[in-house]
C-alpha cells in the first residue's frame, strides 16, 4: 500500500495550528515564535516531511529543470557533452529531463512539446540531422522558454549556440595530410542538411586551395551513399589515394578495413584522419589520428549559456565556437622538421 505524503496540513492539525503558521516556520517566514519555529520544525522532521515541488514552482514560477534532446546516447561524444552539461546544472540546483530524437524529427518535435508541457526553465537541444520543420523551435521561443542549440547551427533559427569549429578542425586535419605529402585525399562527406557536414568539407576544400590541390570529385563520397564500401574500394585501388579524412571515426574504422582486404598498410602507404575522438581512435591498430571536439567543454558552456538566459532573458545572443585539436596519433606520418 503506498505511503501517504506528509502535508503542511498534517503537521498543522497535530501542533493545532494554521497551516500558514507551518509554513512560514519551515520557510524562514516572520510572525512565529522561536519555541513554536523549533516546534514545527522538528515535528517536520520526525514526520519526514518534504516540500511538495510542484506547489513550489507553482508558486515560484520555477521548476528548477532543464529540459535536454540529444540525437543519442550510443556515441562517446554524445554521453560528454550530458557529463559537462550536468557538472553545471547539478551545482546550480537544477535536474535535467532528458529526451532523445533518435534522429527523428517528429521524435524531435514530440519531446519539446512535453519538455514545454513540464514547464521547464530552459532547454538544451542538438537538431535532429534530418530537420526541415522549425515550427516546434519556434514555439519555443515564442513561449519565452529559454534556449540553447548544442553542436548543430541552422540559420532558421536565431538563439545562442555553442558549436565546434568544424571548418577549422576539418581544415587542420587535411593541411597536415598534405603537409606529410599526400596529394590523392579521399574525404566522405556526414549526413546530407547537417552544418557538420558542410562546415568539415569546407574545411577540407580550403585546405586543398591552400596547398594548391585541385579538389577530385571522385575523391569525395557520401557516407549515406548505399554503394559506400564499393567506392571506396574503387578510390583506393585505381584512384592512388594516400590520404583519408572523414567525417567521423566511425568511418574511418571502415577505411581500416577494406585497406586491411587490400593489403594497404597505414600509415606507410595511406595516412587517415577521423573525427571526434571516440573512444574507437585509440582501441583500432593503428591509432587513428582524429580531431577532438572538446564535447565536455561544449556541454558546459551551453548549460552556462542557458542559465545565463533564465536569470536574465535581455541577454545578447552569441554563437561560440569552440576551438578543435587535432590528435596524431599512429595512423598518420610524422611531418618531417627541417634541420
Amino acid at each position: 500500500m503506498k505511503k501517504k505524503r506528509i502535508s503542511i496540513t498534517d503537521i498543522a492539525n497535530a501542533l493545532q495550528v494554521t497551516p500558514s503558521t507551518v509554513s512560514r516556520a519551515l520557510n524562514g517566514g516572520g510572525k512565529v515564535s522561536e519555541k513554536k519555529r523549533l516546534e514545527i520544525i522538528s515535528l517536520a522532521k520526525k514526520l519526514g516531511y518534504r516540500p511538495n515541488p510542484i506547489a513550489k514552482s507553482l508558486l515560484a514560477n520555477r521548476t528548477q529543470t532543464i529540459g535536454l534532446i540529444l540525437p543519442e546516447f550510443t556515441h562517446h561524444f554524445y554521453s560528454r557533452v550530458l557529463a559537462g552539461i550536468e557538472s553545471i546544472t547539478s551545482k546550480a540546483g537544477y535536474q535535467l529531463l532528458i529526451c532523445t530524437s533518435n534522429e527523428n524529427q517528429n521524435q524531435e518535435i514530440k519531446s519539446t512539446l512535453t519538455l514545454l508541457d513540464a514547464r521547464v526553465d530552459g532547454i538544451l537541444a542538438t537538431i535532429s540531422k534530418m530537420n526541415d520543420k522549425f515550427e516546434h523551435i519556434q514555439e519555443v521561443m515564442d513561449s519565452g522558454t529559454p534556449l540553447v542549440l548544442v553542436d548543430r547551427f541552422s540559420e532558421e533559427i536565431e538563439t545562442p549556440y555553442v558549436i565546434s569549429d568544424d571548418f577549422k578542425g576539418a581544415f587542420s586535419a587535411v593541411d597536415y595530410l598534405c603537409q606529410i605529402g599526400c596529394k590523392n585525399i579521399l574525404h566522405i562527406k556526414g549526413p546530407d542538411n547537417l552544418s557538420t557536414t558542410f562546415n568539415r568539407f569546407m574545411g577540407y576544400k580550403e585546405a586543398l586551395r591552400k596547398h594548391n590541390m585541385p579538389l577530385k570529385e571522385e575523391l569525395v563520397l557520401e557516407s549515406s551513399d548505399p554503394k559506400l564500401v564499393e567506392k571506396i574500394r574503387l578510390c583506393l585501388t585505381r584512384h592512388q589515394v594516400d590520404g583519408a579524412f572523414t567525417y567521423s571515426d566511425y568511418l574511418a574504422f571502415e577505411i581500416y578495413k577494406l585497406a586491411s582486404q587490400l593489403k594497404i598498410q597505414i600509415p606507410e602507404e595511406l595516412s587517415v584522419i577521423g573525427y571526434a575522438d571516440e573512444p574507437i581512435s585509440t582501441y583500432i591498430s593503428p591509432t587513428l589520428s582524429t580531431v577532438n571536439q572538446q564535447p565536455f567543454e561544449m556541454g558546459a558552456m551551453s548549460a552556462r549559456y542557458l542559465l545565463n538566459k533564465i536569470n536574465d532573458p535581455e541577454v545578447a545572443l552569441e554563437v561560440k565556437n569552440l576551438e578543435t585539436k587535432l590528435m596524431i596519433r599512429e595512423s598518420c606520418k610524422v611531418v618531417e622538421t627541417q634541420s
